[in-house]
């Protein structure tokens, strides 16, 4: 075997090996990317029924600081039997934090119903908020309703909060609470 050879087979052995590497890597990002397509949908997760999608998309993105997650699904009837309603359905998911929100908007919808705060059962969501002032203004801006007569101050300042219930819009009860 001549020097020659000896160099070209170390070549093409490199270059074989160089092309494995690549094969390997693109191989590896296939998988990075296919595991990062499936948007799972969140859990824990509350669900509300809503009149107006995309409304309430945006209310809870844009003035309460929730990011859209998971993809949108139209599921049609295809959970009627879970929830004892035969409406098309069409779902979106929000989350801000550990709190995940499943916003249900069905097809054929009743008209809200004022859910008292003792009445049993879910009362209302309550966020923290940095700028109790900033953020109503934001509810209000994007559809919903801040109830001034709810608006209380209790504690010291260091370990108190002032609080004020508002409403998104289709009527869910939300308190939006500052630390003092």
């Amino acid at each position: 075997m001549t020097a020659m050879n000896g160099i070209r087979r170390r070549s093409a052995i490199g270059r074989m090996v160089a092309g494995l590497a690549l094969i390997g890597a693109a191989a590896g990002l296939r998988r990075a990317e296919a595991a990062e397509q499936p948007n799972p949908v969140p859990s824990p997760r509350l669900g509300l029924a809503v009149a107006d999608l995309q409304k309430s998309v945006d209310f809870y993105v844009n003035a309460l600081g929730f990011k859209e997650v998971a993809m949108a699904q139209s599921v049609g009837k295809l959970l009627s039997t879970a929830m004892e309603v035969d409406s098309p359905l069409d779902v979106r998911f929000v989350q801000k934090g550990g709190l995940a929100i499943e916003l249900l908007h069905f097809a054929e919808h009743k008209n809200p119903v004022s859910h008292p705060m003792n009445q049993r059962g879910l009362t209302n969501l309550t966020l923290a908020v940095d700028d109790l002032t900033a953020t109503s203004a934001l509810v209000k801006q994007h559809g919903g309703t801040i109830i001034e007569k709810t608006r209380t101050k209790f504690g010291v300042p260091g370990n108190g909060a002032i609080i004020v219930f508002c409403e998104d819009p289709d009527g869910v009860r939300i308190g939006l609470e500052q630390v003092i």
